[in-house]
Order: structure tokens, then sequence, then C-alpha cells
């Protein structure tokens, strides 16, 4: 039998950055990796399909995968590569609205990738074009927070500093 939430409703921040009010009982919890790849002060960033913002790449790790075999899974699928060292970073919490509300716990991986994903990105770098229309090495400092998907350009600034003080 499931339990009954203590709360009737819970808020949810969109896609776009909104919020939408959703009933409790619609939430669905779901784990979700994203790895950070930090070359030269840039960071391999995508462009979501969705928003055309920065998107980190990592997503939804399935219930039979550790943590970081999901994220090495769900970079790959997203950028081509497999991440060949990886390094956890950070964690955050949030509930999440894309065609369904979701109570997300979301795990952060520094990364390190083949050195033919920094020698010749246009050569291995393949984005998911159902979720990514492009993959490149970006400047952050050279982008506004607006660039970026909700509460990532702070996630990438912090991870820029961290790739700093304890590289691979």
């Amino acid at each position: 039998m499931r339990a009954q939430p203590t709360v009737s409703t819970v808020r949810c921040r969109t896609l776009f950055g909104g919020e939408k009010e959703f009933a409790a009982a619609e939430l669905t919890f779901r784990p979700a990796a994203y790895g950070l790849a930090v070359w030269q002060g840039k960071v391999l960033l995508g462009r979501s399909v969705f928003t055309g913002l920065f998107d980190i790449p990592g997503g939804g790790v399935e219930p039979w995968e550790s943590i970081e075999e999901g994220m090495c899974r769900e970079y790959r699928e997203e950028t081509g590569v497999t991440p060949v060292a990886a390094r956890w970073f950070t964690f955050r919490e949030s509930y999440f609205a894309f065609h369904h509300p979701f109570h997300s716990l979301r795990f952060y991986y520094l990364v390190a990738l083949p050195p033919a994903a920094y020698e010749r990105p246009q050569e291995v770098l393949h984005p998911q074009l159902q979720e990514i229309r492009s993959l490149s090495w970006v400047d952050p400092t050279q982008c506004r927070p607006e660039e970026f998907s909700p509460g990532d350009w702070n996630l990438v600034q912090e991870a820029l500093r961290e790739a700093a003080l304890h590289p691979f």
C-alpha cells in the first residue's frame, strides 16, 4: 500500500525557470547524474533542443545502474564520448517538471575525456540531436547567467574552481 503524502501539493521548477504546482502524489523520484568536463578554463556544454540554453551533459540514472555508471552512459549518449575518469563533485536536490513532476536528486561529477575530445572535438563529439542541438567548449566568463539552464551557471563556476584546485 502506498503511503499518503503529508503535503497535498508541491511547487516544481519548469524547464524555462518558472514554477508550477502539482499534486504531491504525482511526483516521481528521479536520480540523475551529470558530467562537467573542464579544459583550459572552458566547459563542454550542449545547447538544449528544448530551451536553446546551455545544458550540462547527463540525465536520469536507471534503477540497475550505479550513479557513476548512469552518468557515463548519459554522457556518452549526449556527447558521443565516454569519460575516462570521473570524480564526484557536488549534489543538488530540486523539484522539477518536464512532461511530469519529479523530485530530482542530481549528482554532478568532474570528468576527464579522451584526448581527441579536446584536440579534435569536431571529429569525436556528436550531440544527441533529440536533446542537444550542438556541443562546444564554452568559456563561461564570456556568457551571461541567463544563457544557462536555471542554476547551472553557478554550478559551472564552482566546477571551474574545483577543477583548478584538483585537476585530473
